[in-house]
């Protein structure tokens, strides 16, 4: 079996395979983003990760069979905090992932697997409607109330990048989110919705010398919330994303259209400090891009 790594084939691959990790991003489904919780709390989590699944090419891209296989564990650590009096979170988080690539080049069978360090991201969460900021003693006296507020998370290329590949777990290039994001609750249900755009820097350094750009991604997510009890709950979430065109030294390579994704997610509090998470969404409908199935299973420690 031919790999990747090899000069013939490496640049074509450029459409289905660099923007795999662009798509991935893409699939975010983040239920309770924007709930009030009170101030001064510490949380740390570790998570593990699976997701594989086909990567549908554009017809000028000479690639068929295309599938990839991530999976890895990451860590995050956030902090509530009071900011102009308003409910505001900070959180960061890193990862490893191993990836596994197979894709059938002008009739040959071609392959790549490899490991590293993910890009580490950075976010700030700020509720400005609904979310006067209370520490815990007078937080728990407060009824549930709609919440809007807006975040900005940057990735950071710290993972690794190797430009002999096309393939890579780290990107070798910034993106900033922005998004606004609101939760509805009415009696044990909310509704949760948020608009986001994902903005890009260049890579320079593609394969050395070349240029790879890609255009904003833009995402919807909803969210469906039924509370089973304190601290126990499970969420329905869709979303649809689209944008994200590709090009290499100013030409474009790939297109995007808009894609379909659907999941769910539940949580469970173990006690006033412990819970877990798990969660899992498919590409409902997917024209071009990655239509793969995700896995997660989560655990946090809250402390003040």
């Amino acid at each position: 079996m031919q790999h990747v790594g090899q000069k013939t084939g490496k640049y074509l691959l450029l459409g289905a395979m660099i923007s795999c990790a662009s798509a991935i991003n893409a699939q975010e489904l983040d239920p309770r983003s924007y709930i009030n919780l009170p101030t001064e709390q510490n949380f740390f989590g570790a998570l593990y990760v699976y997701t594989d699944g086909d990567i549908h090419t554009s017809a000028d891209v000479p690639v068929d069979e295309l599938t990839l296989e991530i999976d890895g564990p990451a860590i995050a650590y956030a902090r509530t905090l009071n900011l102009f009096g308003n409910a505001s979170k900070i959180d960061i988080s890193t990862g490893q992932a191993c990836a596994y690539g197979e894709a059938v080049y002008q009739g040959e069978d071609i392959s790549r697997k490899f490991c590293g360090i993910t890009d580490t991201r950075v976010r700030l969460n700020y509720n400005f409607y609904g979310a006067k900021a209370l520490k815990m003693a007078d937080f728990i006296k407060q009824a549930k109330t709609t919440v809007v507020g807006a975040s900005i998370q940057v990735s950071v290329p710290t993972g690794q990048y190797d430009t002999d590949y096309i393939l890579n777990i780290g990107a070798n290039r910034w993106f900033i989110k922005s998004e606004i994001g609101t939760s509805i609750p009415f009696g044990s249900w909310e509704f949760d919705l948020a608009v986001s755009a994902k903005i890009f820097t260049d890579n320079d350094e593609l394969q050395g010398d070349k240029t790879f750009a890609q255009d904003p991604i833009y995402n919807i997510q909803s969210h469906l919330i039924y509370d089973l009890g304190p601290g126990h709950w499970i969420s329905l979430n869709g979303n649809y994303f689209w944008g994200g065109d590709t090009f290499v030294d100013g030409e474009q390579k790939s297109n995007k259209a808009g894609n379909y994704r659907a999941g769910f997610t539940y949580s469970l509090a173990l006690s006033s400090q412990h819970s877990i998470k798990f969660l899992a969404n498919k590409g409902v409908t997917t024209t071009r891009g990655n239509d793969s199935t995700v896995y997660a299973v989560a655990w946090a420690y809250r402390w003040d």
